[in-house]
């Protein structure tokens, strides 16, 4: 029944600054301001009874699933460590799910602690990765984008967290057409899947939303699928989130601009590039705080 939360989401053309050939998907705009509400739902359509759920988040995944487990009126618990920010937390608890923190940062042991608690409890536990029916949930973003763009060769941007949204959405646009191009994106200095491949390190990027210690194992297939992983620094991530922002008046997560600063470093051309906006879960002052790095250069 609360499918009908998912909506289908709309698009900005960058024509305003002379790159008719980008557009920005608002992914940012959907139930619980990210693309996770999608995977939640696809997960639990599949579910017969939900008494409780947990999960394990650095931060949108857990506001989702507390939005989600508010509407359908049960209790939410979320696992996640120190990379959770304030903002994320309070809205997190804003929606009544309370907030395991843990002190370690694999997410193997943290997957594995939600998943003993969610047994304990006797509650759903909803994964992050490694659940097919999760990746059916964030394929429907490419679905929905060769909807709108029928029969034409596009290249996609989405950024990379645990892996799952990218692997999700490159199979999909492999399987419509070959020739289609996908790219993922991450921050420099915090890569998994570029020059430093699956280095195990806390994030220090601002991109928090992507700060997962390291690719789990299963969404690694997602090297036989994504064309390229771009790496994009900090301060072009600022100025994309600036960006969009001054140029449309959206508030975005820098972790979600980071797409349209990777397609902006792509020469102009006749194939369309989305870049998929994701997220927009970030505080204002937060928000002026980043951005204002750019002004002070």
């Amino acid at each position: 029944m609360f499918r009908d939360i998912i909506e289908h989401t709309p698009y900005i053309n960058l024509h305003g600054i002379d790159r008719p050939d980008i557009f920005i998907k608002l992914e940012c705009d959907q139930f619980s301001n990210s693309f996770k509400s999608r995977g939640i739902v696809s997960f639990l359509s599949g579910v017969e009874t939900v008494n409780g759920l947990v999960t394990y988040t650095t931060g949108n995944h857990g506001i989702a699933l507390a939005a989600i487990a508010k509407a359908l009126g049960v209790k939410a618990i979320i696992v996640s460590s120190d990379k959770l920010s304030a903002y994320k937390r309070t809205v997190i608890e804003g929606y009544g799910a309370t907030i395991h923190p843990l002190k370690i940062h694999g997410v193997d042991m943290a997957t594995q602690y939600a998943k003993d608690l969610a047994e304990k409890m006797n509650y759903t536990f909803v994964p992050l990765f490694d659940n097919a029916s999760l990746l059916d949930g964030y394929s429907q973003i490419t679905n929905e984008i060769f909807e709108d763009f029928p029969g034409q060769q596009l290249a996609l941007f989405f950024p990379i967290g645990s892996g799952s949204l990218l692997l999700a959405n490159a199979r999909r646009a492999k399987e419509i057409d070959p020739a289609n191009i996908v790219y993922g994106v991450e921050p420099h200095i915090f890569q998994r899947l570029g020059a430093t491949r699956q280095q195990d390190k806390v994030s220090q990027s601002i991109a928090d939303s992507l700060s997962i210690d390291k690719i789990p194992h299963s969404n690694l297939e997602l090297l036989q699928y994504a064309d390229e992983i771009i790496p994009i620094e900090e301060d072009a991530m600022i100025e994309s989130t600036k960006l969009i922002h001054d140029q449309y008046g959206l508030i975005t997560e820098p972790s979600g601009a980071i797409t349209l600063a990777a397609a902006l470093t792509k020469p102009y051309s006749d194939i369309k590039k989305i870049a998929v906006i994701t997220g927009k879960n970030i505080s204002k002052e937060h928000f002026e705080l980043i951005t204002s790095a750019v002004k002070e250069k």
